[in-house]
């Protein structure tokens, strides 16, 4: 499918300007992103263009507006909603450009055919575990995101009893693990868009807030897993999906399995040396053997603080 075009029209051209940046960032939606300030131009653009979403600034009279064709079309209101055509939607425009976003991707999602999003081409699963804790696995599975990120659109999930996402993710998106689990289930639809507007970012990185709740996480059955991942390759754009592996979760080793390649952290201590012994013979005699053939195992210096 070909990229959607998102347009931009504002007389603010520093708002307008970061506004675009801001939403540019969202790879993974796969947007065309175009900026306009003069109506004449934009109207030109639009006869040979489709134009999929239009933000345009509520400064335009509305009998210009309507000379512009858009799929879906939003006018940025600085407070009241006045003088609106039958097919626009206010907006408010002095918020964050992810409200600005998520509130366009729920109207996509409830419409259906409105927005479409792109289809998924495939990615890479990489599991981050180790049978030794305090490791520091998660700070290593988060730069590994970030530095990946640099390459294509990177998604972390936190599969762990204990995240400790709070530390590392401070900013509430209000969702979870669990909510996006609960859609699948109802087989809702439009993943692609629910992901991203339930994702939070830091450093170029995609993630979802893991399962708060420890009896909640251990309730997931393998199944749902595997078809979790299934459903984020085939519906978005992420190059690379990473998994913060803890040993709580269910289908573990399948999970394991299921990724192409597999980090496993461990130090030279003693204790550290007996505990990956016995996670590798485990997965020889439980049948998952062909794990080790994609485990990648790297030596670390643990630090205070690490997780």
């Amino acid at each position: 499918m070909h990229p959607k075009n998102f347009v931009i029209c504002d007389v603010e051209k520093e708002y307008a300007r970061n506004l675009m940046q801001a939403i540019s960032a969202r790879k993974e939606l796969g947007f065309q992103m175009h900026l306009f300030q003069n109506l004449e131009h934009l109207e030109a653009f639009s006869k040979k263009k489709e134009i999929h979403i239009l933000l345009l600034g509520e400064d335009y009279p509305a009998g210009k507006r309507k000379e512009i064709s858009a799929n879906v079309r939003y006018v940025l209101v600085k407070g009241e909603e006045k003088g609106l055509l039958p097919d626009e939607k206010g907006i408010y425009k002095y918020q964050s450009a992810d409200m600005i976003l998520t509130r366009i991707l729920e109207d996509s999602m409830d419409g259906g055919e409105l927005l479409r999003h792109k289809e998924g081409r495939g990615g890479q699963l990489i599991g981050i575990y180790s049978p030794v804790h305090r490791i520091g696995k998660t700070r290593f599975a988060l730069e590994l995101g970030k530095e990946l990120s640099k390459e294509g659109p990177v998604l972390y999930l936190n599969l762990e009893e204990y995240s400790g996402m709070d530390y590392y993710f401070p900013q509430n998106t209000g969702q979870n693990l669990g909510d996006l689990l609960y859609y699948i289930r109802q087989d809702k639809g439009n993943l692609g868009l629910r992901i991203s507007a339930m994702a939070g970012q830091t450093g170029g990185l995609d993630y979802v807030a893991p399962i708060p709740v420890i009896q909640d996480l251990r309730a997931v059955g393998e199944e749902e897993w595997l078809r979790l991942f299934e459903e984020i390759f085939s519906n978005c754009m992420y190059k690379h999906v990473i998994l913060d592996l803890g040993d709580g979760i269910r289908g573990l080793y399948p999970i394991l399995r299921a990724c192409r390649t597999v980090y496993t952290l461990y130090t030279d201590d003693p204790v550290s040396q007996a505990k990956l012994r016995q996670y590798s013979e485990n997965l020889r005699v439980t049948g998952f053997e062909d794990v080790l053939e994609h485990t990648v195992q790297k030596k670390v210096q643990v630090k205070a603080g690490d997780l």
